[in-house]
């Protein structure tokens, strides 16, 4: 039998104790250098520049038509991309990446996904394209009456009502009388708007390019809710003309008296300063002139 003093006995200890504390520095270096290479091995690689994502610039309310400033670029980790993203392409502006009037709303900064915007659809096309406090109102037109059909969804128009207007006078006065028959006789025609945007011609909000030019039946426009009260009123009271305006052109008609069938014509005038001129030359002393237009007979005084 081996006998081991107590001296012996404590060196054999010690010597087991620093074997298991170098085991143990060992597992640890082994540790910190497997955690090392999981977690920053990619610091060696390639540095990825990321993305950007298409986000609001500000708080964006449903139904709002997206303009310049609506939205901008935001850096995005690129392994938490989410399905509808938008991401930049190239020096892609954002207001180059999506366009169009959003169907629900987005708050600033949050991402906007292209199923946000609301589709033009048979069912929704007109509501789409309507604008802040617009309202479509449809008309009745003709092929006259559409630039024989020439105007296109996205056309501007002035909208032009033709009427009869009969004036009853109750005033023997022959001066007042004159005044009314020489301005007008039985029609009337004004531009009652202007700059009037086409949303629809019939049921289509867009024509195609192969689209052959068709008269259509039915012309909706966009106007605010005054408007729509007068469109209202002049399909009753006559027959209503859209007059097409050219691309940009956005001048204000002049403020004129409007046109009648005796305004149109200066012949009765005309004949009219001319017996002036002859009864002054010649002494003629009557004070009345006929004037025949067509079946009609005008009896004009003459001072």
């Amino acid at each position: 039998m081996n006998i081991i003093s107590p001296e012996q006995g404590s060196k054999k200890m010690n010597k087991n104790i620093l074997i298991v504390l170098g085991g143990a520095v060992m597992a640890a270096v082994l540790v910190a250098v497997l955690v090392q290479v999981t977690l920053g091995g990619k610091k060696g690689g390639p540095v990825s520049d990321g993305v950007e994502v298409l986000v609001a610039a500000t708080d964006l309310k449903k139904g709002h038509e997206l303009e310049e400033g609506d939205l901008k670029w935001k850096e995005w980790p690129e392994d938490s991309l989410f399905r509808g993203a938008i991401t930049r392409k190239e020096d892609q502006e954002p207001q180059d990446a999506l366009e169009g009037r959003i169907d629900r709303s987005f708050s600033r900064g949050e991402a906007v996904v292209r199923s946000a915007i609301l589709k033009d659809t048979k069912s929704n096309f007109v509501a789409a394209r309507l604008k802040q406090g617009e309202r479509a109102v449809s008309i009745k037109v003709n092929a006259e009456g559409m630039v024989a059909g020439f105007i296109a969804p996205g056309s501007h128009v002035d909208v032009i009502l033709t009427y009869k207007n009969r004036i009853v006078i109750d005033d023997d006065n022959p001066d007042v009388k004159t005044m009314v028959q020489r301005n007008l006789d039985d029609v009337a025609t004004e531009t009652i708007l202007q700059r009037v945007r086409v949303l629809a011609i019939d049921q289509k909000a867009e024509r195609s390019d192969d689209d052959k030019i068709k008269v259509g039946k039915t012309v909706t426009l966009a106007v605010s809710i005054r408007d729509a009260e007068k469109l209202a009123l002049a399909s009753e009271m006559g027959d209503i003309t859209l007059a097409m305006r050219g691309v940009g052109d956005d001048v204000e008609n002049e403020d004129a008296p409007a046109i009648t069938d005796a305004r149109l014509t200066s012949i009765d005038d005309e004949i009219f300063e001319e017996y002036k001129k002859y009864k002054k030359e010649s002494g003629v002393t009557a004070n009345t002139v006929r004037i025949y237009s067509g079946n009609t007979m005008q009896v004009v005084p003459v001072r």
